[in-house]
């Protein structure tokens, strides 16, 4: 698709004044060249309105789509740390059967590794 004109074109028009104003067939040309564009233009658009439409579409099909997985994901976040919680809380807790001390101190070092993995140090715990 040719147009006839660019916006610089449009922009930049200077008419020659005459001696009642300007000449009315230089403006008549002009005005018939940017009429042409504006057909060119309304034709493109009718062309291509079921494609802009579809997109539009589609593109706000694809906004919902986002929002539902948003939802979906902070769901699962939200299951999959309540999960780790109660993990690690039954990890923590001793049961009531006898320990040896090599069993002990695995269990503290587990804790030791758990706290640093949190941002804790251990040692600074009173």
């Amino acid at each position: 698709m040719k147009f006839n004109l660019t916006k610089e074109d449009v922009l930049n028009k200077a008419f020659v004044p005459s001696y009642k104003g300007y000449d009315p067939n230089e403006v008549d040309e002009f005005l018939d060249l940017v009429l042409k564009d504006y057909s060119l233009f309304e034709e493109y658009f009718k062309k291509n309105d079921k494609t802009l439409s579809a997109l539009r579409k589609e593109n706000e099909d694809l906004k919902q789509n986002l929002e539902d997985l948003k939802h979906i994901n902070q769901e699962s976040v939200r299951s999959s740390l309540k999960n780790k919680n109660e993990l690690n809380t039954s990890k923590l807790e001793f049961t009531h059967s006898k320990f040896d001390n090599l069993e002990l101190l695995k269990r503290c070092a587990l804790y030791e590794k758990k706290l640093y993995s949190l941002g804790v140090d251990p040692s600074k715990l009173k």
